[in-house]
């Protein structure tokens, strides 16, 4: 799917138009929104009484804006579950299929039943990060969902049911697997960190749901399977440079580790949609550098990445900043946002001594660089197909990730290259990597002597030769014959 590129959005956001406009200016096309049953349907009825002004307004404003919502349906109300993160255990799970039902049916758009307006929901995606498991958390809280551990059976037939309820609403919506964190485990082999993640998770959810549900014809009740990638944690994963590492690595051992059981299922060739990935601007610490330049290089090494590990979308954590916490834990004000929020500029100045030092806003939702390169990423390399990674002796130094992709109506090629240092972005005391790469028609087919060099910024410049050597940094350029 060209273009299958969006943003993690709250519905106080989504439905502010002035978000929305900023989110689509940055090339968005798709917002992924949290969709919680325990908002909407608080209180056990006859009929059923849902709250639906807790997310309308936001469906609403996304259509209206042309940006397609992912309904990401976590947490449950006290009548129907113990804790909220994990299994229906209260009432049948008829109730639940029957809120999904009623749910999907008013956001399909067929005109029955529909909320006002009949803005459309196609894509869902059953729990957020449903690998937590409470019973090795630490005390740490979940993030929605927690069915890791002795769970992961209960996630099977909880998103059968959800699959079935949905598809009996609107056949034609695209179900995805809970993007799983697929970090910080408890029980993987010579890891760390160590966290609350069950490692082992999404492979014990498939070999149940092949056991008993194998042979039935909705097998195995999903669409797309989902993951998230965050680039502190990249060491866990890095191999043999140039290309597997990062983000690439990861999902290389996760298809290999999870979606394959020898003799069980082979799920690998299911569609595979990163829900969350980002990177801060702030708060810098002692071992990390935060800014907003940093944080604009990574958008587009996400993107060619996820071009060539064959991802079917990419969904930015988050589209504007909003965490705030105690003024003394940093780390609860992390600005993972593409554009800026004046409530959190406010909040930091306000404590004693402010966590978010150099954090400045002119006014609310004003852009980030990150949002520009977003932009840059989208336009230049998201209606691309991917055709190669670019060896050594292309790139001249196995420090330069470099990749090539082919326009499927035109048949230009684009290249997009970068530096990758081994390390997480801005990691302290790890020098940054500048190479030279030459361009030539081994390089660029279509070759013409002339090239349009367009950094992350979206800023564009030419360059004439029979061959053009250019410097590569870990900010991605993306160059094209002209």
């Amino acid at each position: 799917m060209p273009g299958a590129y969006g943003v993690q959005l709250f519905a106080d956001e989504a439905e502010s138009p002035a978000v929305a406009t900023a989110m689509l200016g940055a090339g968005t096309r798709f917002a992924r929104l949290p969709v919680q049953w325990r908002w909407i349907e608080p209180s056990l009825a006859s009929p059923p009484a849902y709250d639906w002004h807790v997310i309308d307004p936001a469906i609403r404003e996304l259509n209206e804006t042309g940006i397609l919502p992912v309904a990401v349906l976590y947490t449950r109300p006290e009548w129907a579950s113990t804790d909220g993160c994990g299994p229906i255990d209260r009432v049948p799970i008829a109730a639940y299929q029957r809120y999904i039902g009623d749910l999907v049916e008013r956001f399909d758009g067929d005109r029955i039943a529909d909320a006002p307006g009949s803005p459309v929901i196609r894509y869902w995606e059953i729990e957020n990060e449903p690998d937590f498991d409470p019973l090795n958390s630490g005390g740490e809280p979940n993030h929605g969902s927690c069915f890791g551990g002795a769970r992961a059976a209960a996630y099977a037939e909880h998103l059968r049911a959800t699959w079935l309820a949905i598809k009996a609403a609107d056949p034609s919506a695209v179900v995805i697997f809970g993007g799983v964190a697929y970090e910080r485990f408890y029980n993987k082999l010579d890891y760390s960190p160590s966290g609350p993640f069950d490692y082992h998770f999404v492979g014990t959810v498939l070999t149940a749901m092949t056991q008993v549900h194998g042979a039935e014809p909705g097998y195995p009740y999903f669409d797309w399977m989902a993951v998230h990638v965050y680039n502190d944690y990249r060491n866990s994963w890095d191999g043999t440079p140039p290309y597997n590492q990062e983000l690439s690595a990861k999902l290389a051992e996760f298809r290999d580790s999870q979606l394959h059981q020898a003799g069980v299922y082979d799920l690998r060739e299911r569609p595979l949609a990163i829900t969350e990935v980002g990177l801060a601007s702030a708060p810098a610490d002692q071992w990390t550098l935060r800014n907003e330049t940093l944080q604009a290089h990574y958008p587009g090494q996400v993107m060619a990445r996820a071009k060539a590990a064959n991802v079917r979308a990419v969904m930015w954590f988050i589209g504007k900043d909003r965490f705030t916490g105690s003024c003394s834990n940093i780390y609860d004000w992390q600005t993972f946002g593409l554009i800026k929020s004046m409530a959190v500029y406010e909040a930091a100045r306000a404590c004693p001594a402010n966590p978010l030092t150099g954090y400045v806003v002119g006014a609310d939702n004003q852009a980030k660089l990150a949002h520009a390169a977003f932009r840059t990423a989208q336009t230049q390399i998201g209606a691309l197909d991917f055709e190669s990674a670019l060896g050594l002796g292309l790139t001249g130094s196995a420090d330069i990730e470099a990749y090539r992709l082919r326009d499927p109506v035109s048949g230009a090629y684009t290249v997009v290259a970068f530096t990758d240092n081994g390390e997480r972005l801005g990691r302290r005391g790890v020098p940054l990597l500048s190479r030279f790469m030459t361009f030539d028609a081994s390089v660029l087919p279509g070759w013409t002597g002339r090239i349009a060099v367009t950094d992350y910024r979206g800023v564009t410049t030419y360059r004439s030769g029979s061959s053009i050597v250019l410097t590569i940094e870990q900010s991605p350029v993306y160059v094209r014959p002209d």
